[in-house]
């Protein structure tokens, strides 16, 4: 029984070591990029190196367990400094939205082996938005949503690409689309990104733009981190207030998003709000699952206002859509 209670002990204090070192690790991600994606998986670890410094406090004794306990606070402390700041600033108040008219936004990733647009329209309609972008849009979803959508949203753009690059927006306002050859028209171009850019002129607003795209997983590290240095070239080159939504495949706590954002002069409006995933495939089947990931963002700058935002009801997705009001005073 005493060698069973030790096996037990060390295996809880080796995964107390475990997750501090991967908490550290993530830290000197700005410096090896491998190492950021450690920061993806903060929302584990932050629970995970609390009850590891628990455990080493308790199991380990002598002048090991001061050593253990320090290594397991830097490793707590480490992930508390990158969660903890995204949930207070998810506690800040958001300004009362005017009386004059506002305007009310979707994004969201459709997810490629969705085939229930009927659920999907639900969700649509049950929030009244002026202004949808879809990503993950591809032709199946598009032979049945088109039509479904037209009535409601007569304005609208798709791209037809690579794997990430098929995108839709729809809307009630008319916009003009921004030709920059990163909308491509068909499924079989090597491209696998892009992005659809519009500008809305709206009464007793400013004009703004609107760009919505799709990024890849961060692995391999190199193209997602390619793919967000190419979108900071066409952003820099948008000139008055500008709204960013789309699936970045990114959490808020990773420095390949952090430093998107500030590089580009940009507010992340989606503060702690998990969207990823709803399904998930396994024992040969898709089931439920209980969202974890933040991946799906809206991020503004040059004056837009967002008053509200909220994840939308759940389609037939792997993603949550994003729903949120704002306007251009």
């Amino acid at each position: 029984m005493t060698i069973l209670l030790q096996t037990i002990r060390l295996c809880l204090v080796s995964g107390a070591f475990l997750a501090a070192s991967l908490s550290i690790a993530g830290l000197f991600g700005f410096a090896m990029p491998v190492l950021d994606l450690l920061n993806h998986a903060q929302i584990l670890l932050f629970p995970t190196t609390l009850v590891g410094l628990a455990i080493v406090a308790l199991a380990l004794r002598g002048a090991l367990r001061s050593v253990a306990v320090i290594y397991a606070f830097v490793g707590f402390a480490t992930s508390a400094n990158v969660i903890v700041p995204e949930f207070v600033a998810a506690l800040r108040a958001r300004l009362v939205a005017p009386t004059t008219q506002t305007v009310k936004m979707m994004t969201h990733n459709l997810f490629g082996l969705n085939y229930d647009m009927a659920q999907v329209v639900a969700a649509f309609r049950s929030e009244d938005t002026d202004i949808i972008v879809l990503q993950e849009y591809f032709g199946e979803q598009t032979s049945d949503l088109h039509s479904r959508l037209l009535k409601d949203y007569p304005y609208f753009v798709r791209c037809r690409g690579g794997k990430r690059a098929n995108l839709g927006l729809y809307s009630r306002i008319p916009f003009e689309q921004v030709q920059d050859h990163a909308c491509p028209d068909n499924a079989y171009v090597m491209n696998r990104t892009g992005h659809i850019l519009v500008r809305f002129t709206v009464p007793g607003d400013k004009p703004f733009s609107v760009l919505t795209t799709h990024m890849d997983w961060p692995l391999p590290v190199a193209r997602q981190r390619e793919q967000l240095a190419a979108l900071s070239a066409v952003v820099a080159d948008i000139e008055g207030p500008l709204i960013v939504a789309g699936d970045f495949n990114s959490t808020p706590w990773s420095y390949a998003l952090r430093d998107f954002v500030a590089s580009n002069g940009l507010v992340r409006e989606t503060v702690n709000l998990v969207t990823y995933p709803m399904r998930f495939f396994y024992f040969d089947a898709w089931r439920d699952m209980i969202p974890f990931l933040p991946l799906d963002h809206v991020m503004t700058r040059g004056g837009v206002v967002v008053y509200e935002l909220h994840a939308g009801h759940r389609t037939a997705s792997d993603h949550l859509p994003v729903v949120f009001s704002f306007s251009v005073p």
